[in-house]
Formats: C-alpha cells, sequence, structure tokens
C-alpha cells in the first residue's frame, strides 16, 4: 500500500491522473493504511502471545534468537518506529490530505518494512551477535531492481485508468 501511495503521486502529476488523485483520494488511501499498521502491530503482538504462553518448546528458539546479543534492540526499534511512530503521524488528518507529506510517511514505512524483513530473516544466520554484511542487501537491490524493471516494462503497455465496461450493454441493450 505504500508503493501504491508513493506511484499514485507520481502519476497525479500527468493527465488524466491530476483530476482523479485529490486529497479525498490521498485522506482515503491515507486511513487504509492507518489501518495496516494497526493490523501489522496486532498480528505481530498476537502471534508473539500465543507462542510465548503456549510455551512452545520448537517455537520459542525463534524469539530467543532475535531478543538477545544485540537485536532486542531492533526489535523494540520496530515497535516504536514502525508502530508507535506511524500510528500517532498517521492520525492528523491533515497529513493525509496532503500528497508530499503522505508520500514522505509512505516511505518511511517501506524503509521500516525492509528492516522487519531484515530481523525477521538475519537472526537465523548470524544468532551469536548482530552485524551487517554487504551480502544482506545484494539480494535486496538485485530481485528489488528486477521487480522495479518488470513493473516499469508491464506499466508501458497498459491502460492505467478502468476502461468502460460495455458488457452490460451488449447483454440488455439498456445504459
Amino acid at each position: 500500500l505504500a508503493f501504491a501511495i508513493v506511484m499514485a503521486k507520481w502519476f497525479s502529476n500527468y493527465e488524466p491522473f491530476t483530476e482523479l488523485t485529490t486529497p479525498k483520494a490521498f485522506h482515503d488511501l491515507g486511513k487504509l493504511m492507518y489501518g495496516f499498521v494497526i493490523l501489522w502491530a496486532y498480528a505481530s503482538f498476537s502471534q508473539f502471545l500465543i507462542i510465548w504462553s503456549a510455551n512452545l518448546p520448537e517455537e520459542i528458539p525463534w524469539y530467543l534468537h532475535r531478543i538477545r546479543n544485540g537485536w532486542q534492540v531492533i526489535g523494540i526499534g520496530l515497535m516504536i518506529f514502525h508502530f508507535f511512530v506511524p500510528f500517532f503521524i498517521l492520525l492528523s488528518q491533515k497529513l493525509k490530505r496532503k500528497k508530499h507529506l503522505l508520500v514522505w510517511v509512505a516511505g518511511y514505512m517501506l524503509v521500516m518494512r525492509f528492516v522487519d524483513l531484515f530481523w525477521h530473516i538475519i537472526p537465523s544466520f548470524a544468532p551469536h551477535a548482530f552485524h551487517l554484511h554487504l551480502f544482506y542487501f545484494i539480494p535486496v537491490f538485485a530481485i528489488g531492481g528486477a521487480w522495479f524493471a518488470a513493473f516499469f516494462w508491464l506499466l508501458q503497455g497498459r491502460s492505467l485508468l478502468p476502461l468502460p465496461d460495455n458488457s452490460y450493454e451488449a447483454v440488455t441493450g439498456e445504459l
């Protein structure tokens, strides 16, 4: 959704999207992103609470790797910067109506999503200490670059607005 908000802002600079991307449309997208922030926090906390309270021996090591040896800083940072900060920022109705501000929040959410994925994956490979390595970022840029190339290549041949649906007229002869 954050990527869709960024793309909607980018498309709003070109016709015919200029009249379609109103402040109300961005306000609705901001409300939807706010809902997904809450959904992410609910799902993450629910998963943690169920596994921890059930004391499942096969599941608990996954969390133990992420709350020890420096990884807990990223976990706490995710709680603060991937939930609380966007939660309170997206409460503002004025912010959600301004395209350029909402795009900054959406970009911030994309970065925090990358940090969340990093926290989910990397401690399995380095459980004894937190460290960064160049090879952690190469797959992200390679797969992301291939995805962006495919996205923009496929975007060239598509109509960006829904085409009129004349199937109802063809069947019934009515408007």
